[in-house]
């Protein structure tokens, strides 16, 4: 009888001992949590069905979508269609080449000299032993349970089984025992897994019909209980393998342990292992540590918390820095930026809690989040460069490439945007990236985990980009490239040489046309000088013209003068001769009478004095009897005479005399000549006869 009893007692104990490992198929020393990211459609910018995923072995993720083939380096998508736009259902990558199957075609890309993909098409099928999973069908027994969600590929890492179905993906160990289900229920976004690619020992990626998941297993930081479940955590304290948290929603606990949720639990129970709110230290930072330099930007800290071994963590917006003060020595022990994990620090009221000298309860808006400090510290820093993974620039002619494996790219001076696209690969937790041109910014750029980095119409000159990404610790591995933006091709050196050659040749044409000036001047003074002379010879002639002019007017005169004194003289002796003639009659003989008469009207008509004064007119009246003759044509002898005498501006009875006529005469030949000449009563004949 007592045997049995024994051995039942025996049983119930061995049962209480080992039902936390059924329960929780775990115990403190095999720690499994898994941390999810999900990408959607809005992320990949593609079909939300994915058929099949593949890791490079440089770090580039490849998925098989509905719209094309997704490639993901870490920080950017990109998709690259087929010619046909089919869908693709499988892909690996080997050495260099991508190979596909498409809905009805199969083919491959490679890598240009710009680091894009062009698609090849083949003209063979592809073997499909090339993408045949290395566990396509279950090589080790699953429970009944996963049996029943109904498998769809299965996958395994040196301690893990993983099982996709179309309810999700099963953990197991290696001995079958399910460690936890991921499926709609808790972190996926879709149920029905389609691939399964094992990256490495502590991260997995999964093809679903809605999206893409990346699962981190054991990650440095979890999730121990969503905000929407437990709310925002005020308080928290570890105690044995038992976690206690005071949120604005209760008090709760769980396994530290399990994936279990938490339970409530009373403010009794509790308050017996929660230590007083932890409030942050009320210091700043220069209070504390010695070296500022080396808290860098964490010296403008919002909140100091401190922990075990003169260490503080420190807060700057979204990120928590751990450091330790010993012996006036500052030193970093890690760093973290919650935005790799999606998550966000509560803006107010605590944020750290110490659980132990490794463990960390951390207030985010995405729940009660656990840290520990181990991982952190001890595990393997993954020092994976970021590198340019595209450059590209638009300008008016359409967009360029330039190759990403380069320092130093030249852009056109009149490019509109510059695009280059940084990698930081799949192997690492920490995608963040930050970016300084050196020329135009003095501050760091915020963290980002998108690899865009864009610039619009820089000004022509050099400038220097600086690329870093986020690390846990120690300095930020960082890259450079130059950045030449060349001149407007009227700001080159060849536009100077152009420049100075036009100069040249203006300066020479302005010497020639200077020249030129100068002789056109000189040439010019040269002409005055020469009209000055010739007006200065023009007037001396004309005044010798006028002189000789008033000389021969004057000769012309006495000439005249001396012809009328001659011809009254005449008349006077005819007359005295008539006289006598009368008073003496008879006495005086009529043959000496008319022999002197005679002889006296033949002196009054001497046609040689007339000649003389015609010579003597021409020569002090140039041209006017030839003007008078060619314009009034029927003008006779007598008429050119009393023009001749009237040009002189004589009067009646000088000219009756010369003419050895009356002055009734006289006057009745200048009525004839006005007549003849057309002129009307109230002109003057002399006037008008000087003017000609």
């Amino acid at each position: 009888m007592n045997a049995p009893k024994h051995i039942l007692i025996l049983f119930t104990f061995v049962l209480l001992i080992c039902f936390p490992v059924c329960l929780f198929g775990q115990t403190r020393d095999t720690i499994f949590y898994l941390s999810v990211q999900n990408y959607t459609i809005d992320d990949y910018k593609a079909s939300c069905q994915n058929w099949d995923i593949h890791v490079s072995e440089n770090g580039a993720l490849y998925a098989a979508n509905n719209s094309g083939l997704l490639e993901f380096d870490g920080n950017t998508w990109h998709l690259f269609e087929t010619p046909d736009k089919e869908i693709i259902y499988k892909v690996r990558k080997q050495n260099d080449t991508i190979y596909i199957k498409g809905e009805i075609n199969d083919g491959y890309w490679l890598y240009n000299a710009e680091k894009n993909l062009e698609y090849h098409p083949f003209t063979d099928t592809i073997p499909t032993s090339l993408f045949l999973q290395k566990y396509h069908c279950a090589a080790y027994p699953v429970p009944e349970i996963i049996e029943q969600a109904r498998p769809t590929v299965y996958a395994q890492t040196p301690t893990l089984n993983i099982v996709g179905t179309e309810n999700g993906v099963f953990f197991l160990d290696k001995a079958g025992n399910i460690l936890q289900h991921l499926s709609m229920e808790n972190q996926l976004q879709d149920n029905f897994v389609h691939a399964i690619c094992v990256q490495d020992e502590t991260r997995i990626w999964l093809a679903l019909d809605n999206g893409i998941a990346q699962v981190d297993i054991n990650p440095e930081i979890s999730i121990l209980g969503r905000r929407s479940e437990v709310g925002k955590l005020i308080n928290a304290a570890l105690q044995d393998s038992a976690v206690y948290i005071h949120t604005n929603f209760g008090y709760f606990k769980k396994a530290l342990w399990s994936n279990d949720a938490f339970i409530p639990v009373s403010s009794q129970e509790a308050n017996k292992f929660l230590n007083e709110k932890i409030l942050p230290a009320p210091y700043k930072p220069e209070k504390i540590f010695s070296d500022l330099k080396t808290l860098a930007y964490f010296n403008q800290a919002e909140y100091i918390y401190p922990t075990y071994d003169n260490m503080y963590w420190l807060i700057f917006r979204n990120e928590a820095g751990l450091f330790k003060e010993e012996g006036k020595e500052t030193t970093l022990k890690c760093r973290l930026l919650f935005d790799n994990y999606d998550m966000n620090l509560t803006t107010r009221g605590p944020h750290f809690f110490t659980l132990n000298d490794s463990l960390y309860a951390v207030s985010t808006m995405q729940g009660v989040t656990l840290v520990n400090l181990r991982k952190l510290i001890t595990g393997t820093l993954q020092l994976t460069m970021p590198k340019f993974r595209r450059i590209a620039y638009q300008d008016r002619s359409g967009l360029h490439y330039l190759r990403p494996d380069t320092n130093y790219i030249e852009l056109p001076h009149r490019f509109q945007e510059v695009d280059l696209y940084v990698s930081t690969t799949v192997f690492t937790p920490n995608h963040q990236i930050s970016y300084l041109l050196e020329g135009i910014s003095t501050q760091w750029s915020e963290w980002q985990d998108n690899g865009k980095i864009l610039f619009s119409q820089l000004p022509e000159g050099t400038y220097t980009l600086r690329v870093r990404k986020y690390v846990t610790r120690g300095t930020f591995p960082e890259i450079t490239l130059t950045i030449h933006v060349l001149p407007a091709w009227y700001n080159t050196i060849w536009a100077y040489i152009i420049y100075i050659l036009l100069l040249l040749l203006g300066i020479w044409r302005y010497l020639k046309y200077d020249q030129r000036r100068v002789k056109r001047i000189e040439q010019k003074e040269k002409e005055r000088a020469d009209q000055l002379e010739q007006h200065k010879q023009e007037v001396l002639r004309n005044k010798t013209l006028e002189d000789e002019l008033v000389n021969k007017n004057n000769e012309l005169m006495i000439q005249i003068s001396a012809v009328a004194r001659r011809n009254q003289a005449i008349q006077s002796f005819l007359s005295e001769l008539d006289t006598q003639k009368e008073q003496l009659g008879d006495r005086y003989p009529n043959k000496l009478y008319k022999k002197l008469h005679g002889l006296m009207e033949e002196a009054l008509d001497d046609k040689e004095d007339w000649l003389l004064f015609e010579a003597y007119f021409k020569n002090a009246h140039q041209h006017f009897l030839e003007r008078l003759n060619q314009k009034y044509p029927d003008l006779t002898p007598g008429d050119l005479r009393i023009c001749c005498l009237l040009r002189m501006n004589l009067s009646t009875k000088e000219i009756a005399s010369l003419l050895n006529i009356g002055v009734r005469s006289v006057e009745l030949r200048r009525y004839r000549l006005r007549k003849r000449l057309g002129l009307e009563g109230e002109t003057n004949l002399v006037e008008f006869l000087l003017k000609l």
